[in-house]
């Protein structure tokens, strides 16, 4: 009886999946190819499939057959015969459960309809420095986000709401400490380098043509294990990763003609994504245990390809003379040295995704901080532009001259993605320590890598990250791939001894 039950819920949780896939095709037409005036049917096409997901997940169909499994009050499973990842697999089925019921369906469309249109204005006004004509969409979100939070309830504070979304059993009273700590850390280390001699860097803001551009992205994600048949690589202007179905994987990156590593850099990270979505088990599609259990392991795993492969000597060592074939007038006279001393080079600037390493999570601190005042009340929507300038004055020493290069450059708040942003910090955290019990199974990582394999890195993460979808949370995750629970202090050491070397501090 158990197995015919528990397949009647995984194809109702199958049929959801399904919808829902509809609506991240929806989201990525509209970021890649719509006309830009479709947008109005567009945010009414999203309404709708918001409105439908909502009433599956929350029907009584659905219900009935969650409830036939596990008591939705106590938790307690009603059949001992299930396995254990079936049974963690109703664990998570409950909790989005029960959290998707607080919502009213009134709501999820209202959400919805706002966050579509309010990022086709963001858009505009980024393009033009205008943040006043943005704030009265943003402030929208921003009620809508703490109604948000109120309505799912909270014990602490109102942004744990918010966090657990994206990051379950994340409390704002845990990442309050471990942020300043790693806020010290990070300006200090910061500070220390601005006094040594700047390496050279001008080759790396040569023209090189789209295309070529595109060619030497492709052989990247070729290497990694992407495949035509089963993802594709297009541009918007803000690269993002989604998965439509285990084999449909679409990434985008955004290219600038006189600055190649934004494009390799933003490949990478998508990449990293990518193969999180394409290594979770296909054979659960549809249940939990084929679905990413956070966004900040997610986000270890763009870093770590980004970062500590993508950013490493050895990695260029096997893609730099590649890269000099593909462009020889921009890089056939640029020693390997030079090159990787400048793709890490560790200077303050105003854009998140083009941050290096060590200022990267000042940027994420500041978002932080701003969120969590905006939903508790303590700061105001129009209060923005003036509280990121200070904040980026004081971390990182410099200001922004227009608020496209300030608090208009993210994506996120349109979406009404608040809570998201400090997902990037932890899976930075998250990256370094599971890179730690990485280089204890494969010590000699180095040189596999500067020959070109890459595919032994994907297995170790597809069999100590991937495979196990929700079936731990991401505080059990950690602990069983790195045998400790997450800290900001390997990170902080792996930057200190890396940026020592590099600067000769």
């Amino acid at each position: 009886m158990a197995a015919s039950s528990y397949d009647k819920l995984l194809a109702l949780s199958k049929s959801i999946s399904l919808m829902n896939s509809i609506t991240h095709l929806l989201e990525w037409d509209q970021e890649t190819y719509m006309p830009k005036d479709a947008i109005e049917l567009r945010s009414q096409q999203i309404e709708i499939m918001a409105s439908l997901l909502h009433k599956q997940r929350t029907g009584k169909g659905f219900a009935k057959a969650l409830s036939a499994l596990i008591d939705l009050k106590t938790g307690e499973v009603a059949d001992s015969t299930l396995s254990l990842p079936q049974i963690a697999a109703l664990r998570e089925w409950r909790r989005d459960y029960l959290r998707a019921i607080k919502l009213p369906n009134s709501f999820v469309k209202q959400f919805a309809k706002t966050t579509s249109a309010a990022t086709h204005v963001w858009q505009t006004a980024r393009e033009h420095n205008d943040f006043k004509s943005f704030a009265p969409y943003l402030e929208k979100v921003v009620s809508l986000n703490r109604k948000k939070a109120d309505i799912l309830g909270f014990q602490e504070h109102p942004y744990d709401a918010l966090l657990d979304l994206y990051e379950p059993e994340m409390k704002t009273s845990y990442l309050t400490p471990m942020f300043a700590k790693l806020k010290m850390s990070l300006t200090q280390l910061l500070k220390d380098i601005s006094v040594k001699p700047v390496f050279p860097e001008d080759f790396l803001y040569r023209h090189c043509p789209r295309h070529k551009q595109l060619d030497f992205a492709h052989k990247i994600l070729h290497k990694m294990g992407f495949h035509s048949s089963t993802s594709r690589l297009d541009t918007s202007s803000h690269p993002f990763c989604t998965e439509l179905g285990p084999k449909d994987t679409r990434m985008t990156t955004k290219v600038h003609p006189e600055n190649i590593m934004f494009n390799i850099g933003a490949v990478l990270h998508e990449g990293g994504h990518g193969l999180y979505n394409m290594n979770l088990p296909v054979e659960h599609f549809g249940s939990p245990l084929s679905e990413a259990v956070s966004l900040g392991i997610h986000e270890s795993q763009s870093r770590w390809w980004e970062t500590l492969i993508g950013q490493s000597h050895p990695f260029w060592q096997y893609f730099f003379p590649l890269l000099q074939e593909e462009l020889p007038e921009q890089f056939g006279n640029v020693q390997l040295e030079d090159f990787y001393h400048a793709i890490n080079i560790a200077r303050p600037g105003f854009i998140r995704i083009e941050a290096d390493e060590v200022s990267y999570n000042l940027h994420v601190i500041v978002r932080f901080e701003i969120e969590k005042g905006l939903i508790e009340g303590t700061l105001k929507v129009k209060e923005i532009p003036d509280a990121w300038n200070s904040k980026m004055r004081e971390y990182l020493g410099i200001s922004p001259e227009f608020d496209g290069q300030g608090c208009l450059q993210d994506i996120h708040w349109s979406l009404g993605f608040m809570g998201y942003f400090p997902t990037y910090t932890l899976g930075n955290l998250y990256s370094v320590q599971f890179f730690e019990a990485f280089e204890k199974a494969h010590p000699n990582w180095r040189e596999h890598v500067a020959q070109g394999s890459l595919d032994f890195i994907r297995d170790w993460l597809k069999e100590n990250i991937h495979k196990y979808g929700r079936q731990f949370t991401p505080g059990e995750l950690c602990q069983r791939a790195t045998g400790k629970p997450l800290s900001q202090e390997p990170y902080v050491e792996y930057l200190t001894k890396k940026y020592r070397k590099l600067y000769r501090l």
